[in-house]
Order: C-alpha cells, then sequence, then structure tokens
C-alpha cells in the first residue's frame, strides 16, 4: 500500500512538472500541445479550486439558465455571469483532476487516461488564465474564445475515457466505475452547459446579432418534443432500413401541443438513445431475433404480422413534463435489467454492420464528437440518465419479458 502511494505521488509530481516546465516557446496560445502555466503555480490552482465545493459547483437549477431574462443581456449582468461561470468550471475541471489523480496507480499510466488528464490540466491553464481579469467586453470576448476552445479540446473525451476504462477494468472494480463515471459525467455536463450557455449568451447579446425569440442561451422556451420525436425517428428509420431492410414507425398519441422549456440537445440525445432501443427491440422482436420471439416460435404462438408502431405519449405535468415510449419488443430479461444501467453494458455487436454502428451513435450536435462513434461503449443509457437528472428529471422503466417496455421519461422544467 505505502508503495502504492508513493507511485502515485510520483506520477502526481511528474505530471506536474512536466506541465509547469513546459518550454516558453508556443505556436497558439491555446495549443494542447504545449500548454503553458507562466503565471500560475497549477498545482496551488486546483488544489485551491477542487476545495471548492458549493450547491453552485455541484449543481444548478434550471432557473440559473434564464434568470438574466432574455437577450440582450445588459454588459455588467453578462460579466457578472462570465466571472460565476468561470468559478464553477474551474472548481469542476480542478474536482476531476484530484479524481484522476486518485485512481489505481496502474490506470493512470494508461494512455488514455492520461490524456484525458492532460486535457484538463490544458483547460484549467486556459479557464484561469483568460478570466483573471473579467471587467470589460473585450475581457468576456477573449474568457468566451477560451470557453469555446475547451470545448473543442474535450470534443472526444467520453470516447478516450472510456476505452482507458475497458483497458484498465482488471484494476478497478464495476461498482468503482459507475461511481467515478457517474460524478465525471455529472461534472461534464454542468461544465460544457455553463461553457455553451454563456457563449450563446454573449453571441445573443451583440449589437448585431440576429435573435430567436425562443432562446434565452442554450434554452428553448417553447421546445415541442413531439417535433423532436418526428425528426429523430426520420433519422433512426434511414438507419433500421439500411440494417434490417425495414422501417420502424412511432405514432403520438397524446400531447402534440405540448411544449417545454429546456436544452435541446440534451432532449435529442435522450429521445435518440431511447427511441433507438425501442425501434431495435422492436424490429427484431418482429424478426425473431429476440429471445422472447423465440419463446414464441418455439412453443407455437401467434406471431405478429406487421411490426408494432413505438407509441409516445407526452403529458405536462406542474413541474415539466412526461414523456412515455412503449414498445412491444420483448421486454428485458430479468438479469439484464440488472445491468443496463451499468457503463461496461452495450447492445453493439463486433459482427454487426456499419449501419448499426451509426444507429449507436448519438447525433454530433449532443457529444460534439464530430461523427465520432460512441457504438460499443455501453454509455447510451446511463448517459441520458445523467442529463435527465441533472435539473433534478429522472428514467424510470417498467418491462415484461415476453411482451414490451414502458420507458418514463421525466423532464423538470419551470420559466
Amino acid at each position: 500500500m505505502q508503495m502504492r502511494q508513493r507511485l502515485r505521488l510520483a506520477i502526481g509530481k511528474s505530471w506536474s512538472i512536466r506541465w509547469m516546465s513546459t518550454c516558453p516557446r508556443q505556436q497558439s496560445k491555446f495549443s494542447l500541445e504545449e500548454p503553458i502555466f507562466v503565471n500560475i503555480d497549477v498545482s496551488e490552482v486546483i488544489a485551491s479550486y477542487a476545495r471548492t465545493v458549493t450547491t453552485k459547483t455541484s449543481s444548478f437549477d434550471f432557473q440559473d439558465l434564464i434568470q438574466l431574462g432574455r437577450p440582450p443581456i445588459a454588459s455588467d449582468a453578462l460579466i457578472q455571469n462570465a466571472r460565476m461561470v468561470r468559478e464553477i468550471i474551474l472548481s469542476s475541471l480542478s474536482r476531476r483532476i484530484v479524481a484522476v489523480r486518485n485512481l489505481p496507480y496502474i490506470m493512470v499510466l494508461n494512455p488514455n487516461i492520461s490524456k484525458i488528464y492532460n486535457i484538463y490540466l490544458h483547460s484549467v491553464n486556459v479557464v484561469y488564465e483568460s478570466g483573471t481579469k473579467l471587467e470589460t467586453k473585450e475581457d468576456n470576448d477573449r474568457f468566451v474564445q477560451a470557453l469555446q476552445n475547451m470545448i473543442e479540446t474535450h470534443t472526444n473525451a467520453i470516447p478516450t475515457l472510456a476505452k482507458g476504462f475497458a483497458e484498465s477494468q482488471t484494476y478497478i472494480s464495476s461498482d468503482e466505475t459507475n461511481r467515478f463515471l457517474d460524478v465525471h459525467l455529472h461534472d461534464r455536463i454542468g461544465t460544457r452547459l455553463l461553457a455553451k450557455h454563456h457563449i450563446a449568451l454573449t453571441k445573443q447579446s451583440a449589437q448585431d446579432a440576429r435573435r430567436d425569440a425562443r432562446f434565452i442561451g442554450l434554452v428553448d422556451t417553447n421546445l415541442s418534443p413531439a417535433e423532436l420525436c418526428r425528426e429523430i425517428t426520420w433519422f433512426l428509420s434511414d438507419v433500421c432500413d439500411l440494417q434490417y431492410g425495414m422501417r420502424p414507425s412511432m405514432t403520438i398519441d397524446v400531447g402534440e401541443d405540448v411544449r417545454v422549456a429546456y436544452i435541446p440537445e440534451h432532449l435529442e440525445y435522450i429521445l435518440t438513445e431511447l427511441l433507438k432501443n425501442s425501434f431495435r427491440a422492436t424490429i427484431e422482436q418482429f424478426l425473431g431475433m429476440t429471445p422472447a420471439s423465440q419463446y414464441r416460435i418455439k412453443h407455437g404462438l401467434q406471431r405478429e404480422v406487421v411490426p408494432h408502431p413505438v407509441a409516445v405519449t407526452i403529458v405536462r405535468t406542474a413541474n415539466g413534463v412526461v414523456i412515455r415510449l412503449r414498445d412491444r419488443g420483448g421486454g428485458i430479461q430479468e438479469d439484464n435489467l440488472k445491468r443496463i444501467w451499468g457503463y461496461s453494458e452495450s447492445t453493439f455487436e463486433e459482427e454487426e454492420r456499419d449501419g448499426f454502428k451509426t444507429l449507436n451513435s448519438p447525433p454530433p450536435s449532443v457529444t460534439g464528437t464530430g461523427g465520432s462513434t460512441m457504438a460499443g461503449l455501453g454509455y447510451g443509457l446511463p448517459l441520458s440518465r445523467a442529463y435527465a437528472e441533472y435539473f433534478g428529471g429522472s428514467i424510470d422503466l417498467e418491462t415484461c419479458f415476453g411482451w414490451g417496455t414502458d420507458v418514463y421519461l421525466h423532464l423538470i422544467s419551470r420559466l
């Protein structure tokens, strides 16, 4: 144990030294390959911000996103928001750096996990240096540039981290993995959300901005879940047709006129994952590819003439909306039901063709991966739940093996 502690400390020190003593020549102010800590002691910054744990740094309410009102935002209010965003992001990034340092030392040597560590160090430097002075419009513009750089740098962070944990699963239990990733993804969602929201508010507040009255930063104040379901179904139907030679169908039995204030990117990711699972189960049940359908064939039970549509129900509640997705895809076996929320589970099979790899990939607008696939990483459902729970919502599931599954998505949203 003492040897592990010494090795962990040695690793931490060697990384800190390497990053703090990088050659002072750089081609770009925000170069990831050559991050420079000229004016700050990064170890002190990380230690200080990692200890800053308040309600605001661990999570924030949906109302926090819309408290400034509709753009344009007054300059003083925008500067104050920038200061708040900087403090929360630095605290979040610092906590993740400390968490990575506290992983088993052999995991920290993994190239993918090491890359994540370096990305977070780089981001601390960029965000800290760009916001040391936030008093004028020009200061905020520099800070916005730094936030944009951070977002781009973290583009493939989730696939990279997932591969690192997959390669290191011998050295950490599944429970420890789930705990680490739950917190990591929660912090990541908040960091990206705050950064992109402040960037959007700044752009919408510019004098020459063409504003959409529906939006406050990233928040669409008149978002239609029904329209989003149709758009996603259109996209997934093409992919299912490529993979299975048939197209699934979706009906909205209640809630065509329901509108909600929410973040389109988050809801798009969640609904894509849930509809993808329902469509796949429904088609494979119809084609006799699921355990439930095999049981019906074995016992001579009647088979469906056509695949049942996935039924979507959207209902307004006192504090948001509930969206139910009901399929006749044969349900989930009890053994699998216990594992579907874990990060190591995946519905992707190695022999599947490229079409279904695409089906396992969420839209680039959500992940920021630019088309980089997450197929096979097993992060779809737990990441969807993390998005839903961030503002106090939830995803609940009821299933009847041999019949189908109901999924209930509860979104918290108050204007």
